[in-house]
This record gives C-alpha cells, sequence and structure tokens, in this order.
C-alpha cells in the first residue's frame, strides 16, 4: 500500500530532512579556555603551565614550552575520547593564532631534520680556525672550540631524535582511547601571545598559550 502524506506529515518530514542536513554540513563547535568557566582548568608542573578543556565526549590538555637551542616551540597535547563514537585527530591540523596570522604545525621529520642540520652547520662554524691574521702558516680551533663544538652537534642530534620520537601521531580514537604527544612550531623573533586551535573531531579547541621564543644560545 502507497503512503499516503497529508499537509501536516509532509512539512514534518521535510524539517526533519533539513535538520539531518545541517546537522551533517554544520561547521565544528569551537570550545574556548577561560580562566573560572566549568569545563577549563589550569595547573602548574615543572614551571609550565598546562590547560585543560572538557565537553561531554573529550577532554583535551595543553601546554606549550620552548625547545631549547632551536628554532622551535612545542606544543604538548593530550586528548581523550570518552564519547561512545570514534573520533578522529590530526595533529598537522593545529595552528598558533597571532593576531590575524597563523603559525602552521611543522611536518615532525622534517624539523627533526633541520633541528640537526642547524647543529651540524653551527658545530662546523665552532671548530673552524678563527685566525687573527689572514696570511697565518698554521691556524686551528682551541680545545674549547672542539668541545663546544661536540656538545651543540650532540645535543642537537638529541633535539633532533626527541622530536622523532615524541611527536603525536594522526590516528582516530575509538571510545575510551587516548593519544599524547607534541606539535612543533616554527619561533617567532620575539616574545607573543598566542591561541593555540586544535580540531579535535567535529569540534575546535582554543588554548591562549604564552612563548618566550628564546634564540639558541649559540646562535
Amino acid at each position: 500500500m502507497n503512503a499516503v502524506f497529508t499537509p501536516r506529515v509532509l512539512v514534518a518530514t521535510l524539517l526533519l530532512a533539513l535538520a539531518t542536513s545541517f546537522a551533517q554540513s554544520a561547521p565544528p563547535g569551537v570550545v574556548r579556555w577561560a580562566e573560572g568557566t566549568p569545563n577549563a582548568s589550569s595547573e602548574v608542573k615543572d614551571g609550565v603551565k598546562i590547560e585543560s578543556l572538557k565537553t561531554d565526549d573529550i577532554h583535551v590538555f595543553a601546554s606549550l614550552a620552548d625547545l631549547k637551542d632551536t628554532e622551535y616551540n612545542r606544543v604538548w597535547v593530550q586528548v581523550f575520547n570518552h564519547g561512545k563514537s570514534p573520533i578522529d585527530f590530526n595533529p598537522q591540523s593545529a595552528v598558533l593564532l597571532k593576531g590575524g596570522k597563523s603559525v602552521p604545525a611543522e611536518l615532525p621529520d622534517k624539523t627533526a631534520n633541520e633541528i640537526r642540520r642547524f647543529g651540524e652547520v653551527k658545530s662546523q662554524e665552532l671548530s673552524s680556525a678563527h685566525c687573527v691574521f689572514m696570511d697565518a702558516v698554521q691556524c686551528s680551533p682551541t680545545d674549547t672550540q672542539m668541545q663546544m663544538s661536540k656538545q651543540v652537534a650532540a645535543f642537537s642530534a638529541a633535539q633532533s631524535q626527541w622530536v622523532r620520537d615524541n611527536a603525536v601521531k594522526q590516528k582516530t580514537l575509538a571510545p575510551g582511547e587516548d593519544t599524547q604527544g607534541v606539535i612543533v612550531f616554527k619561533k617567532d623573533k620575539k616574545s607573543m601571545e598566542y591561541t593555540l586551535r586544535l580540531p579535535v573531531g567535529r569540534q575546535i579547541f582554543e588554548f591562549p598559550l604564552s612563548a618566550r621564543n628564546k634564540e639558541p644560545s649559540y646562535d
């Protein structure tokens, strides 16, 4: 038997279809960290402020710190899925906002390679001979220069490997699952107040973060 739609049923059906279409195409909601709000909290651990935001389905932690003696900052994040459905998380979609501009997340492997390469260049510079006279017959680096050169190379190699080992990976979080790690960003030239924008599932979490943006000490 064919279904018969009365005007009231037809209107209800159209409204339901419209609502479903809107729900599927609606932009993700933005959840912003603000002091004193019920879903936001913070704590200081080892001198680093860690902020957290919570919704019914997702709990996110974030903190920013200097990646010492490199041209990068690192943002540590931890994401919990407390909901009943899987959620997608891609750390490369994160950005640091500053005024009307944004700083994109860097690729971990590319960053690690650049940190190592930067250290190797600085190491070579430090181990190069600094002659007083251009026509000096014998000119060699001092023991202090050589020691510093080796320390810079070793430290940069360690920082490079640390980024590879600790970078948070893109994944789909099952209900009850969590992930954590770091996202790296290029430093600015001076201290800066940022807003971290971190998409998780169909929501965007925003955290106010501060950076001193210290240049490498051997620069």
